[in-house]
């Protein structure tokens, strides 16, 4: 039988006819019209291009185009390549991916709510069809975390600790000179090399050539669409693929901590962003703690029910100062966050009861 060529079917069950019809043949599956693409772009030069227009013409029609179903055919899965796309691969695509889901959000209210799987929320199936890429390129996952971080402002809330140790390293006396509890008695290197990246979000050098440009519109933030960011990364909490849960939930709750440690100087959004994040991370434990087909998944699940009890305590003390008129409490929020505050403790409150129910059997 004569082997058939392919291309990029107008139609799917097209396409999947002629697939069939090369296999039976006894060849190879040829290389899709979109691997094809994704080839010649990262093959061609690794320097920044003086013009993205080819670039981001292929990432808004995969992202226009993409569903469960044709997902590993129109996505860039090959190893190699990946492995070896430069920075500004990673942190273009995912600032096009970041504008496009809060396109959705923008023109779909439904998905600024709670983060749940409905006929009205399109988000979640976006999420799951690039499940694929961000399972196998770990670089994209910390461009994504990254962009998150800045439209965040995640950066402010680190800078008074940053700022401390950025004056220890620089500290110009003689380290016998100092008291024994002193940070300046540690290596400056020591400093800035480790303990900082432990205490700021993730960095993407090659993002910040990105900001100013038009590439990604959404981006462009305002106060007022800071929840539509928030309702975004409860989304990439809840239906992220099981591969990069560790980094996501250590994301979310490295942001959900760096809040409440400085709640008496945060304003209402990062209240607001907190409880979110919090809710969902709570939300996506819950279920994890059930999932009887992924075992290490579950494990993970089990271990981060004790941090977020404490993340719940300290919200709930921080919301005892508030009622008794301490100024140590949480800022003075609207009705609508209070009520965001309060969905997020229910939640951390029934991940923990059933994680208690879910050791008995063990304990019995």
């Amino acid at each position: 039988m004569r082997a058939i060529s392919f291309e990029e079917p107008s139609v799917a069950g097209r396409g999947r006819r002629m697939l069939e019809l090369q296999v039976r043949g006894g060849g190879a599956p040829p290389q899709s019209h979109w691997e094809l693409k994704w080839r010649r772009l990262l093959t061609a030069d690794r320097a920044v291009p003086r013009d993205f227009e080819d670039f981001d013409r292929t990432v808004r029609g995969m992202l226009n185009r993409i569903s469960r179903e044709n997902a590993f055919r129109i996505l860039p899965l090959d190893p190699g390549l990946l492995a070896e796309a430069p920075a500004w691969f990673h942190a273009r695509l995912a600032a096009l991916m970041l504008n496009s889901y809060l396109q959705v959000i923008h023109t779909s209210r439904h998905a600024r709510g709670l983060a749940v799987r409905s006929g009205d929320n399109v988000l979640p199936g976006y999420l799951d069809a690039v499940s694929p890429l961000l399972s196998s390129s770990p670089p994209l996952v910390t461009a994504l975390t990254a962009w998150l971080a800045r439209l965040l402002r995640w950066h402010d809330l680190c800078w008074p600790c940053a700022r401390l140790l950025l004056l220890a390293a620089r500290e110009g006396r003689g380290r016998d000179s100092l008291p024994g509890h002193s940070l300046g008695r540690l290596p400056a290197d020591l400093i800035q090399g480790r303990l900082l990246s432990f205490l700021l979000p993730p960095r993407a050098p090659a993002i910040q050539g990105l900001v100013d440009e038009a590439v990604a519109p959404n981006l462009q933030l305002g106060g007022s669409e800071g929840r539509d960011v928030v309702a975004l990364l409860a989304h990439f909490i809840m239906f992220s693929p099981l591969a990069v849960w560790p980094r996501v939930s250590a994301f979310g709750f490295a942001l959900v901590e760096a809040v409440l440690l400085n709640l008496d100087s945060c304003q209402e959004r990062e209240v607001y962003t907190a409880a979110s994040v919090l809710a969902t991370l709570a939300q996506r434990v819950e279920a994890g703690l059930g999932a009887a087909g992924s075992p290490e998944f579950a494990r993970l699940c089990r271990e981060d029910v004790r941090l977020i009890r404490r993340l719940a305590d300290r919200l709930r003390e921080s919301r005892g100062d508030e009622e008794s008129g301490s100024a140590q409490g949480v800022p003075a929020v609207s009705s609508f966050v209070s009520c965001r505050v309060e969905a997020a403790l229910e939640k951390t409150s029934r991940v923990h009861a059933k994680a208690l129910r879910s050791m008995e059997p063990l304990a019995a």
